[in-house]
């Protein structure tokens, strides 16, 4: 009887971390299930959350099923993972933008050896693999960056659509003048986007010290 009893306590103390493990695996899942906070999911509230998983997943086969046959056939799902890996080669982020050496909005196998080569014998200072918010600033003074706006084109003396190092440093003298007398100036293009720390779209003279620092 008492190992009887033992092995009934074992059991509902398996049974207890099962399902804090399994809280703690959908804890996420359950907020959003949740809708009123109460820390309970009232049948309401889980027929409200398949709905809604439902209703996505209903678009999503829409979206996917060109033909409207109700199926999503080899073909469909073909186009589905092209689409993924064009989105993957894509221009999408500050490197890749000056990965993207020939401008064609996509970084080539080619362009990115080359990008990481660069990284890795310059771009990268401390050597520890990553690229830090003062390396990254940094990258006008060993990559080409490309002429996005108005402003940047001024700079652009050969008009080639893209600042080299000097052109760069020249843009970012008259910016900081600007913002010396001004106290603080728009954000216009590209590069100074890295000097601004707080991502509000300003410049100002506490940022502007390290535009200061680093064209010197």
């Amino acid at each position: 009887m008492k190992n009887y009893r033992w092995i009934l306590i074992g059991f509902i103390i398996f049974l207890i971390f099962s399902v804090q493990n399994a809280d703690a695996r959908k804890g996420t899942n359950f907020k959003k299930a949740d809708a009123n906070n109460d820390g309970a999911i009232s049948n309401k509230e889980w027929k409200m959350d398949n709905n809604k998983k439902a209703e996505i997943k209903a678009k999503i086969k829409e979206k996917i099923d060109k033909n409207k046959d109700g199926v999503i056939d080899d073909n469909e799902k073909a186009k589905v993972k092209e689409r993924i890996k064009e989105q993957k080669t894509k221009v999408n982020n500050w490197w890749e933008k000056r990965a993207d050496t020939n401008n064609d909005g996509v970084v080539s196998e080619d362009e990115k050896t080359a990008w990481k080569k660069l990284t890795k014998e310059r771009i990268d200072l401390n050597g520890d693999g990553e690229i830090d918010a003062k390396e990254k600033r940094l990258c006008w003074r060993h990559a080409r960056s490309k002429v996005n706006t108005a402003v940047e084109s001024k700079y652009d003396a050969n008009n080639d659509g893209w600042l080299e190092e000097n052109e760069v440093k020249q843009m970012l003298k008259d910016r900081h003048s600007i913002i010396t007398t001004n106290g603080q100036a728009k954000v216009d293009t590209e590069i100074e986007k890295a000097y601004d720390s707080n991502d509000d779209n300003i410049i100002d003279s506490k940022e502007a010290e390290s535009i200061q620092e680093d064209i010197k």
